[in-house]
């Protein structure tokens, strides 16, 4: 996800620090299986080690702002939002709740698609993304409800109904703006796909962009309400 990341960037002549990055979503990723408890330092050694990453590779000033803030939202986007996940395994029956966002949120995005590409007439956003219309979002929203009923049906018969329809709900509304946003950075990049890793299908974040944002929307939920 990261390299896709760069990738995109490097098209529009930002080009970030890849291996300083990935080292720092590791150590990102590490924090939240600590619960976030160096957060803080994580946040300390990424500065420096950007700005020290700047100083020996380029020490062009032109260029300095938009390198580091590109790397910096680039770790954030992909492992600071992905981490939650690692948060939501931690909680009680977490292994389940990260299935039932894998459901929603996959049943959204197949329902939004076909629902689209067969009614949709209305264009959701086309300045950002042309293909998405409002049929298709509410579809999508339909496939994210379903889900959540078979969730409660299957895998989640402890908790009420009234819970796993509403954090789906939630989950599929947030995902569709996860799904918008990564629309946002290929638009401004240029790109059809973030990557070619599955043909057909994209690249990494294009299967995960809506988990990202539903992942995060989720654990929030849980920590309100439950």
């Amino acid at each position: 996800g990261i390299h896709e990341f760069f990738s995109m960037t490097d098209r529009v002549g930002v080009e970030g620090y890849l291996g300083g990055a990935a080292l720092m979503s590791l150590l990102l990723l590490l924090s939240f299986k600590q619960e976030g408890r160096y957060l803080l330092e994580w946040g300390v050694i990424s500065f420096l080690a950007l700005f020290i990453a700047w100083g020996i590779k380029d020490k062009n000033i032109k260029v300095a702002v938009d390198q580091i803030a590109y790397t910096l939202l680039g770790i954030l986007y992909v492992a600071g939002l992905s981490g939650y996940f690692i948060l939501i395994q931690g909680l009680e029956d977490g292994k389940h709740w990260i299935v039932f966002l894998f459901l929603i949120t996959w049943l959204g995005d197949s329902a939004a698609y076909y629902g689209g590409r067969k009614f949709g007439h209305r264009l959701l956003a086309p300045e950002i993304s042309p293909g998405k219309t409002i049929e298709g979002a509410l579809f999508g929203l339909a496939g994210s409800f379903a889900g959540g009923i078979i969730a409660k049906l299957t895998f989640l018969s402890g908790v009420s109904v009234v819970h796993c329809l509403l954090a789906a709900v939630i989950c599929g509304i947030i995902g569709q703006l996860g799904d918008l946003a990564e629309s946002i950075l290929k638009r401004y990049t240029g790109v059809k796909d973030s990557g070619k890793l599955m043909p057909g299908h994209g690249g990494v974040l294009d299967r995960i962009d809506s988990l990202l944002f539903a992942g995060p929307a989720f654990y929030l939920y849980y920590r309100l309400v439950f």
